[in-house]
């Protein structure tokens, strides 16, 4: 038995949207947090190694005149020979020195000076302010090199060094050590305080950045939800589901969009009902008329005369003209009618055309009328797909134009790469709300323009098809004369005409 594949993890886009705010304020966080304490820490050692050099500073004025009175004894003299020194800087640092053990004069292990072992400078109280326990890491040498007081200094843990000079000689160098923190230190307790700070923001941040994130998520999926509902809902076949648009984003246009799709798949399926119940009608009359006569035949009640044959004919005519018609309304539905395109005279198209209805309009009582003075020479078109139009804009105005009554063709050019073609017929006119719907299949406006006087009511549908399949356009109007106007714009040189 095979396994199932296992289903993979599905984030919804709150989840989503949630860790990428996350992730983004953590990643913010984090490097605002790391520069803000290095800076710190930079800024605030600066800071305590300028104290340490301005204590020093103070400490070899201090020290400079302790040696012209007493000489280098009193950087290494007896037990306590250091206090007075500390507690001349007292004064000005405002701090309280205490002894730390052994006392201010104990003596560090195997630092004899000249005289004996000099005094330890062990201070195990709290710091001058800015000193930073400066006493406790100061160390004294002679120009030799040799201890006078403190611990000896390696040179790469000397954090600031000053010559004690007296009457224009240095006799002796203070040096102090590069300051190590720790943790009960007041200099550690403020940086430690500071990154708490940091830390406690960072936080603080985070949690603002998910409620936000869940808060943004909830109200940006509410409608996308909407539209996921509403898109499978027009996939089942309601076409009739409408969205209520929220705000002015683009979830706002998508809902518009999916109205507007909605809407038109709803017309869609109410025009292919209609044609569906339209042609069952239209192949209903003729289909009818064939069997009445063909039963009538059969039975004997008409004798098979060639006027019955010629009936027959007619009808058969008729049905095998609606399925033709509707055969190439299908085919523009699904594609552009194809075409074969060449070089043609549309003046010659025009003329030929009037020719074929000319004795049928003089015996209705209409006139004719044609002018092609400033007609283009010369256009690619597909020469009976042009014709067929010609034909289906005149049979609609024969058809439908009360006599005694006019129909007008115009053919001109409507700039350097067109041509434009207007046929007009006096009355009966159409409604100005039906001008748009007279191109759609099997649509009549009126009584008037009624199916007594015989059409498919596809010949109208059947010239869009063909002058969007030379990428032109046709539009219908109210006439001057009272009836009808129809304009056709056509490319002399259609795309794919080449």
């Amino acid at each position: 038995m095979p396994f199932a594949e296992p289903r993979r993890l599905r984030l919804s886009l709150v989840h989503q949207l949630v860790l990428l705010l996350v992730g983004a304020v953590l990643l913010a966080v984090t490097v605002l947090g790391a520069a803000v304490a290095w800076n710190l820490s930079a800024g605030f050692s600066d800071y305590l190694r300028a104290q340490d050099e301005h204590w020093l500073d103070r400490f070899a004025e201090v020290a400079a005149a302790a040696v012209a009175a007493r000489g280098l004894a009193a950087l290494s003299g007896p037990p306590g020979s250091l206090r007075p020194l500390f507690e001349a800087l007292a004064p000005s640092d405002g701090s309280t020195l205490r002894p730390g053990p052994g006392g201010m004069n104990g003596r560090p292990n195997g630092m004899d000076g000249p005289h004996g072992p000099p005094p330890r400078l062990g201070l195990g109280g709290h710091p001058p302010p800015g000193a930073g326990r400066a006493p406790e890491r100061l160390s004294l040498i002679d120009t030799e090199g040799r201890p006078l007081a403190g611990h000896p200094l390696a040179p790469q843990d000397v954090s600031a060094e000053r010559a004690i000079v007296v009457g224009g000689r240095a006799v002796a160098r203070a040096q102090l050590a590069r300051m190590a923190f720790a943790t009960a230190d007041v200099n550690a307790a403020f940086l430690a305080r500071q990154y708490r700070g940091i830390v406690l923001t960072a936080l603080v941040l985070t949690l603002l950045a998910v409620a936000g994130a869940v808060w943004a998520g909830r109200r940006w999926l509410r409608p996308v939800r909407d539209v996921q509902h509403a898109a499978r809902r027009v996939a089942q076949g309601a076409f009739d589901v409408r969205l209520a648009p929220r705000g002015n984003d683009e979830l706002a246009d998508l809902s518009h969009d999916i109205n507007a799709m909605a809407a038109s798949l709803q017309q869609l399926e109410a025009s292919r009902r209609r044609w569906m119940a339209e042609l069952s009608h239209e192949m209903r009359t003729p289909l009818a008329v064939l069997r009445g006569e063909v039963e009538a035949l059969v039975d004997g009640v008409r004798p098979l005369t060639t006027a019955a044959m010629l009936s027959l004919q007619e009808e058969v005519a008729r049905v095998t003209r609606l399925v033709e018609d509707f055969h190439q309304l299908a085919l523009s539905d699904l594609r552009a009618l194809p075409c074969s395109f060449a070089l043609v005279q549309p003046a010659a198209l025009l003329r030929d055309a009037v020719g074929r209805v000319e004795l049928r309009a003089l015996a209705a009582g209409l006139r004719l009328d044609v002018d092609t003075d400033n007609a283009p020479q010369m256009a690619h078109w597909d020469t009976q797909r042009i014709g067929q139009l010609l034909s289906n804009l005149l049979e609609n105005s024969l058809r439908y134009t009360d006599a005694p009554g006019r129909i007008t063709l115009q053919l001109r050019a409507g700039g350097p790469d067109e041509a434009v073609l207007s046929v007009d017929d006096s009355a009966p006119g159409v409604t100005a709300a039906d001008h748009a719907r007279l191109f759609e299949p099997l649509y009549r406006a009126d009584a008037s323009r009624s199916r007594r006087l015989g059409g498919s009511g596809l010949g109208l549908s059947i010239c869009r098809a063909i002058v969007r399949s030379h990428g032109g356009h046709i539009e219908a109007g109210a006439s001057a004369l009272g009836g009808l106007r129809v304009v056709v714009t056509l490319p002399l040189q259609p795309e794919g005409s080449e």
